[in-house]
């Protein structure tokens, strides 16, 4: 089910228009949850996912509170943190998130479909940022390149066929990042020659990139709580649930 059957009679309110959503992503819901979810419920929902801001996930939760406000939802207040495995430990635990937002992409992503706190709560595409290998203003130096990356974008290293002189003119030893933003902030610290980043990245640490490419359509997931609460004064379901 999709939102367009979810959408709230004034959720928009007096003199809106839809075409202002400047992020027209269909969400698909997860049908068994809709009659309580929060997500679609007006008031303040916390959601963790990997930080700082500027990491292409914050800018995926940043559209998706758009989103939900755009259909009569909560405000969203994103939680980041510096790895998946943090937030899959704190997402529904004490003082932790209710929900959290991962993109397919995440290497540890089954992990949070197997944990007994969570289920699927909702799924929706939406493009990452600019990814590029970004350096200094000096530019990249044949010979030993310390390149600063996320494992999961690893593979972009191939973007150095691209550069001049093709990739056989560097050796490149790996400096291990935790997001986007971080491997930028390597390279600003002079930890790292380049980095595997991404635009918001390349911009908040003043880097320039040697080779780039454009985003690409990622599927976003948020997980909840394997069982929600009833709001008051809701009826219990009556149908069957696997």
């Amino acid at each position: 089910m999709t939102e367009p059957l979810l959408r709230a009679q004034g959720a928009l309110g007096a003199g809106s228009d839809a075409d202002s959503d400047t992020t027209p992503f269909p969400i698909l819901w997860e049908p068994a949850r809709i009659p309580h979810s929060p997500l679609l419920r007006p008031g303040t929902l916390r959601v963790g996912t990997l930080g700082p801001a500027g990491t292409t996930s914050m800018v995926a939760l940043s559209r998706l509170g758009y989103r939900l406000a755009h259909l009569g939802g909560p405000v969203v207040e994103p939680v980041p943190y510096d790895s998946f495995e943090e937030l899959l430990a704190a997402v529904g635990s004490r003082g932790g998130p209710a929900y959290a937002l991962v993109p397919g992409a995440a290497e540890c992503a089954t992990r949070f479909f197997w944990s007994p706190r969570l289920r699927l709560d909702a799924t929706f595409s939406s493009p990452t940022p600019e990814y590029g290998i970004a350096s200094g203003p000096a530019g990249l130096r044949e010979g030993i390149l310390r390149l600063a990356t996320l494992h999961e974008t690893r593979r972009l290293v191939e973007l150095l066929d691209g550069a001049e002189g093709g990739r056989g003119g560097y050796d490149i030893a790996w400096v291990p990042a935790e997001s986007t933003i971080h491997a930028a902030q390597l390279v600003a610290e002079g930890r790292a020659d380049a980095a595997v980043t991404n635009e918001p990245g390349r911009v908040a640490h003043r880097l320039e990139f040697q080779v780039s490419r454009p985003g690409v359509p990622m599927v976003w997931m948020v997980f909840g709580p394997a069982v929600l609460a009833r709001p008051e004064g809701a009826r219990p379901s009556t149908g069957s649930r696997p």
